[in-house]
């Protein structure tokens, strides 16, 4: 039987060594380090997966895994034994397609690292709140934008995790985009928690305008072609351009972490304790 335990085993090796350095240096950091920290392991070794596939993958192409309901067991989908629906001429342009695949290790991968990401997030919107002494929308300046921004951001992660883009039916597709929406809508409490500086405008139009240019992009490109080649070619460009959008993502919710509740919008507070 084929599997991917190389691939399971490198993934959890990485995450547990990070998670057992971010329990050595809790008592020695800020808790706006300690959850920055935690939110870039978490992205970064998720982000090592798909560099390595797109490097070492002779063949990237569509394939499709049928589900069914079994009437007298448990109400869950499962693949229903059917042959796999595999498409060598049908281009992939999305990470979001890669992961919707049912049984694959990516689909598991990305529910992982959204919920561990939203743990930390909640985390950071409780402390930003204790410290202004404040509750969520409860808006008295622009500051208080930021921990409306981040749990729209929760939501959005929630949704691109739980709702897989299967391309099979328009439920799982419409909580996906969803999902997709609120990351970018609340990707803008990065600009609330630095007031709208130099370096917060750069990162949301750089953001913005991947998504402008990877959203045109797999509009106009191939979508299907008889040569594997050329499929995996503009399959690995899609994923590639998505990619750098998403580590964008990844330094914005980094950013306004580390700079929000005691840190006060200051992106270079010292990340140690104070005696």
């Amino acid at each position: 039987m084929a599997t991917d335990n190389q691939l399971k085993l490198s993934y959890a090796i990485k995450t547990l060594s990070a998670y057992a350095f971010l329990a050595f240096i809790a008592g020695r950091c800020t808790i706006n380090c300690s959850l920055a920290f935690g939110i870039l392991f978490t992205y970064q070794f998720w982000n090592i997966i798909w560099i390595q596939l797109l490097a070492k993958t002779e063949c990237i192409y569509s394939v499709k895994v049928l589900t069914t309901v079994l009437p007298d067991w448990v109400q869950v989908s499962i693949p229903s034994g059917q042959e796999l629906k595999v498409r060598k001429n049908k281009v992939v342009t999305s990470i979001s397609e890669l992961s919707g695949i049912r049984g694959t290790h990516l689909m598991v991968a990305l529910r992982i690292v959204t919920a561990v990401i939203n743990s930390l997030i909640i985390v950071a919107i409780q402390a930003d709140l204790h410290h202004r002494k404040t509750t969520i929308f409860n808006i008295q300046s622009s500051k208080d934008f930021v921990p409306i921004g981040l749990f729209i951001m929760i939501v959005g992660f929630f949704c691109v995790g739980h709702f897989e883009l299967n391309l099979m039916d328009s439920f799982h597709t419409s909580g996906h985009f969803f999902g997709v929406s609120c990351i970018f809508l609340g990707s803008l409490s990065c600009g609330f928690v630095f007031d709208w500086n130099l370096f917060s405008i750069i990162l949301v139009v750089l953001h913005f305008g991947l998504a402008y240019y990877w959203t045109n992009m797999t509009k106009k490109c191939p979508k299907k072609s008889d040569d594997v080649k050329e499929v995996t070619r503009i399959s690995k460009w899609c994923i590639g351009v998505e990619l750098l959008m998403f580590q964008v993502t990844n330094i914005m919710l980094m950013s306004t972490i580390y700079a929000s509740g005691a840190n006060e919008g200051n992106l270079f507070a010292s990340p140690f304790l104070k005696n």
